[in-house]
């Protein structure tokens, strides 16, 4: 069973615990909504400036576009629809470097030649002859690369440019997961974490730029660095005084334990923990067949002392006799005030003749000792001792400590200082008889009578 100490250490743990999990969660999450917030701030910065110079492109594609408007090849190929003439028109403007990128459509809207497919920013440009209209041409002068390329030496952002959801080209490896214009997200490009946007640049060409920037801050579980710093300090703020707090009350719910089982005037054991003791002794002995002694100390005269001296007098005497017995058994053994002028002590695995042995040494030492009276003389002191063994003179706790008294009834009635031992309980023999006690009271040595 968990200790009264460790289970009030657990739970002031948890009740610095839960709230200090909550507050972690709820500064990670503002500190998320920040981040998410800077890292947007700036990808704005990026979209801004990629908007400016694809418009900066297109109206560059401008001239270019009508340049090539006036090409004969062109005016041929779109007055015959000749698609191969057209062909190699495109091609042509797009490998002298007039055109990154050059489309021509038919009246009727249709693709008749392209070239330079990884080209952004055109420029459209209506072609007509005599008033009629003979077609289309786009015209870019700047390829996917070139743009991203520009675009990062402004921003220092990375970017990809996409066109009907597939990659043009770009300053990174286009990121796996799929944007819907307009979308912000986290996603991983190159091996890198990065917070994305996707930008629609054209929505008739369905080209779009992805600008990405960087999506974690420096700091502590993305706390910023002060925050994470004050948000430690209080955990071990709070810690250091939650495990103070519990010491300090475990060691009140100890002091209190132990008052409530501890005898105010003599520090020993009192009653209840006794017959507590006892029982569960008396239970251990007789299960495993171990012998169990018990002695009820009585202080000779005491009400005279009290008469004659005073009651402190008397708490004086009970305290002295406690400390001889406290010095005197040994430290399995329990002593106990047993009531009044009554001490009691439990000899764990000692029969009669080791109870009698221990007796005999506590009367002797308390006649050694002495109480200092209000005039300047000593009063001395005796005790009458009575013995009982388990299972010599019993079998359970209540006969124990009954016997013990009555033995100790008859030391008072023989003179008193002296030790009294309880017969032993009648044994039935073979045939039935009953027999007498099962051992005498040893002759008197030294005060110990029979």
């Amino acid at each position: 069973m968990m200790s009264f100490g460790r289970r009030l250490a657990l739970f002031f743990a948890l009740v610095v615990l839960v709230p200090s999990l909550a507050l972690v969660g709820i500064l990670l999450i503002v500190s998320e909504d920040s981040r998410h917030g800077k890292a947007d701030a700036r990808l704005a910065a990026g979209l801004e400036t990629a908007l400016a110079v694809y418009d900066e492109r297109v109206a560059a594609a401008e001239a270019a576009a009508r340049q090539l408007a006036r090409e004969r090849a062109l005016a041929d190929g779109l007055r015959a629809g000749d698609r191969s003439r057209l062909r190699a028109f495109a091609a042509r403007a797009v490998r002298d470097g007039r055109a990154a990128g050059v489309e021509v459509l038919g009246p009727a809207g249709t693709v008749e030649a392209e070239a330079g497919t990884d080209a952004v920013a055109y420029f459209e440009l209506e072609l007509a002859e005599d008033g009629e209209a003979k077609g289309r041409m786009l015209v870019s002068v700047t390829t996917a690369d070139v743009y991203a390329a520009e675009l990062r030496r402004l921003t220092n952002r990375e970017f990809v440019l996409v066109r009907s959801g597939m990659a043009l080209g770009g300053t990174v490896e286009p990121p796996l997961a799929a944007l819907e214009p307009g979308e912000t997200a986290d996603v991983e490009a190159g091996g890198e974490e990065y917070r994305a946007h996707l930008l629609a640049l054209d929505e008739d060409r369905e080209e779009a730029a992805l600008v990405l920037g960087p999506r974690t801050e420096d700091g502590l579980l993305a706390v910023e660095r002060p925050a994470g710093l004050l948000l430690a300090a209080f955990l071990i703020v709070a810690f250091v005084l939650a495990y103070l707090l519990a010491r300090a009350l475990t060691g009140l719910h100890t002091r209190v334990a132990e008052q409530a089982v501890t005898d105010p005037l003599t520090g020993l054991w009192n009653r209840r923990r006794l017959d507590q003791l006892m029982r569960d002794e008396v239970d251990r002995s007789m299960r495993f067949g171990h012998q169990l002694s018990v002695l009820v100390v009585d202080v000779d005269d005491f009400k005279r002392i009290n008469d004659d001296h005073g009651h402190l007098v008397g708490d004086e005497v009970l305290k002295r006799i406690a400390d001889v017995v406290r010095a005197t058994i040994r430290s399995i053994d329990l002593g106990a005030r047993y009531g009044g002028d009554e001490l009691a002590v439990l000899l764990i695995e000692t029969g009669a003749e080791g109870a009698v042995t221990l007796a005999e040494r506590l009367r002797t030492k308390v006649r050694e000792a002495s109480i200092r009276r209000a005039d300047g003389r000593s009063l001395q002191l005796s005790i009458s001792v009575g013995v009982a063994t388990l299972p010599d003179a019993a079998t359970d706790s209540e006969d124990l400590i009954n016997a013990a008294d009555q033995a100790l009834l008859l030391g008072k009635r023989g003179g008193k200082d002296q030790t009294r031992i309880a017969p032993g309980r009648p044994r039935v023999a073979a045939n039935g008889h009953g027999r007498g006690p099962s051992r005498a009271v040893p002759p008197d040595r030294g005060g110990t009578s029979g």
